[in-house]
């Protein structure tokens, strides 16, 4: 027993045996009467020769018991399995060169439903455990949303989006706008009517004023009176009057 064990560990060091790893989707839905590709891909350490191999196994739905083979691949060949039903409706799809052992099931049918084992050995790898799919044929009504539908409609959402944030951004922009010239334009009516005050020099404010307004009062002469001051009670002499006119212009 023990030159047994020995001889286990021997052979694992000098052959370097190791595990490899293989992968398969969990399930798959497919459309009853269309062709589907099984996808397998697997994970070696060791080169791949022309010993490599791999088996396709189907076990029926609701069915106990062990998987029957379909599909058997090795040196570039490939072998029909066991079951009738999957005579000359198997192929293959892979390339084991970049680690693909696919096969392609032609016409599936609703008798087909169950699950798929796919098996691959790489000497010296050829510790490893099989991986599974559940295969599930349905009718198109049936069919479950493809990722492909879902990204496509999160395209066309995210551009639906933006085209709202720049439209709401563009009127609050115009917004801002409009409420500033209105501003800018009382505060210029203001500084007009303080250099009216002042006299000629806000007859250019106002001409160029955007807010002047052109019905503005003319103011008419101012008529001021100088009288002489000088000792006498009885001196008192008019003056001419003089005349200041501040007209404001239209």
């Amino acid at each position: 027993m023990l030159y047994c064990v020995s001889a286990a560990f021997i052979f694992a060091g000098v052959f370097g045996v190791s595990a490899i790893e293989v992968l398969t989707p969990g399930e798959v839905f497919v459309e009853n009467g269309t062709t589907v590709t099984l996808s397998c891909s697997f994970k070696s350490r060791e080169l791949i020769s022309s010993s490599s191999s791999v088996t396709w196994s189907f076990l029926p739905e609701g069915e106990a018991g062990a998987f029957a083979s379909i599909f058997y691949y090795t040196g570039g060949k490939q072998f029909p399995g066991s079951v009738p039903q999957f005579e000359s409706r198997v192929e293959w799809a892979g390339d084991m060169n970049k680690n693909d052992a696919s096969i392609r099931v032609i016409q599936m049918q609703f008798k087909d439903n169950g699950t798929f084992s796919c098996d691959v050995k790489n000497p010296p790898d050829i510790s490893g455990q099989m991986s599974f799919t559940k295969v599930r044929v349905v009718m198109k009504e049936a069919l479950p949303q493809t990722s492909a539908a879902v990204i496509v409609g999160g395209v066309i959402g995210a551009v639906i989006g933006i085209i709202i944030i720049a439209v709401v951004t563009y009127l609050i922009i115009r917004r801002q706008e409009h409420s500033h010239d209105y501003r800018g334009c009382t505060s210029l009516e203001s500084v007009s009517s303080q250099n009216t005050r002042v006299g000629k020099k806000a007859e250019s404010s106002n001409d160029n004023s955007c807010c002047s307004s052109p019905s503005a009062p003319v103011q008419g002469p101012v008529i001021y009176a100088q009288l002489d001051h000088s000792g006498s009670k009885n001196s008192f002499h008019k003056m001419e009057p003089v005349v200041y006119a501040d007209i404001r212009k239209n």
